[in-house]
This record gives structure tokens, sequence and C-alpha cells, in this order.
């Protein structure tokens, strides 16, 4: 089993606010997962029960992976693909960023106060380089993309502080921390090194 990516990283980023309105504005409060999701955004999850709790861990995922998308589009990256789940696993988002290079980022969302998520490390460490390149990863497959060809990422974005954290990576083993939002429109520091 390949070693899962060091976190340290994403601990360490910059915490950036997230608009109340940019997470409306991914919501559909019509559809009971959703409606579901709002309540728990904003009276927390303690507030929901454990069957209520199991539906809104996946519908934060995709939450969090609308929010990530809109908020990387502002500072001009442009998805490629976006997973709609659920079912296969694989990377949640792949973008043209700056500088023209790719990057799958893999979006984990929480609405607890102060948790960073981790990423999982069942048969295969999640982004590594062998989790990338798995033949059911269907991001990478239908872009016919594999590790050596794009460069990786980590957002969380924590709806109960209404923070998001990221950090990039180059070679799948050690998380950069992003400390400015400057450094997501010009990536030449994780190009070079």
């Amino acid at each position: 089993m390949a070693t899962p990516m060091r976190l340290s990283g994403l601990g360490q980023a910059a915490a950036f606010h997230v608009d109340t309105s940019a997470v409306q504005a991914c919501l559909d409060v019509s559809a009971v997962p959703d409606a579901l999701f709002a309540r728990g955004w904003r009276t927390g999850p303690a507030a929901l029960t454990r069957s209520e709790r199991r539906t809104v861990a996946g519908v934060t995922g995709h939450v969090a992976e609308s929010v990530t998308e809109a908020l990387l589009d502002h500072l001009g990256w442009h998805a490629l693909w976006h997973f709609t789940g659920p079912g296969r696993h694989g990377v949640d988002l792949v973008f043209l960023a700056p500088n023209d290079v790719v990057v799958a980022i893999e979006v984990k969302g929480t609405l607890v106060r102060g948790r960073i998520p981790r990423l999982s490390s069942r048969e295969l460490a999640q982004m590594s380089a062998a989790w990338i390149d798995k033949a059911d990863n269907p991001g990478m497959s239908e872009l016919g993309l594999q590790s050596g060809d794009v460069y990786g990422g980590v957002v969380v974005v924590n709806f109960a502080d209404m923070i998001w954290r990221t950090a990039l990576t180059a070679e799948f083993v050690t998380l950069r921390p992003v400390m400015s939002t400057t450094q997501l429109t010009d990536l030449r520091w994780l190009i070079h090194g």
C-alpha cells in the first residue's frame, strides 16, 4: 500500500474566507438533500440525527466541490472535469490552471468547526501517484491523463468556520501550503520548486 500523502502542508496553509452567498449559490434548497445540508450548516451537525448526518456527509462533499470550482474559477482556473458522483471514486475536479498546467484536485468538506478531514488510505493512498493513475479514476481516464501529466491539490472547505484551505503538490508525495491567493494565480513557485 502506498504511503498516504502528508497533510501537514494543508494544516499550515492560510485560511481564506468563504462568502455565505458562494455556498448558497451552490444549493437547491427545494431538493431534500440540499435542504438537509443547509439545516446542518446553519445549526451544526449535532442538530441532525445519525441518519441525517450520513446523508449530509455526501452532500457536504458535493457542495464543497461546487464552492471550490467557483472559488478557483474566480482566480483564473478553468474546470476541465467535475466529478458528478455518487459512485466511482477518484479526483473530484481537474482544472487548467494558470501557467497552462493541469491540476487534479481532491476536495474535502466538513460541518465540524476546526476540522481538517483526512485523505483515505484504503487499498491505495488517496492522492498518491498510484491512486491518481488507477484505471477507475474517471476524471483522469476520461481526459487521458496520468500522474506525470498533472499537478495535484487538496482543498478543504470548512462550512462551520466559513474558510477554505489548499495545498498543492508537484510529485504526489508532499503537499505545499498555499499562503496567499496570489500563489494560485501564478504557479511558477510549484512548477520550479
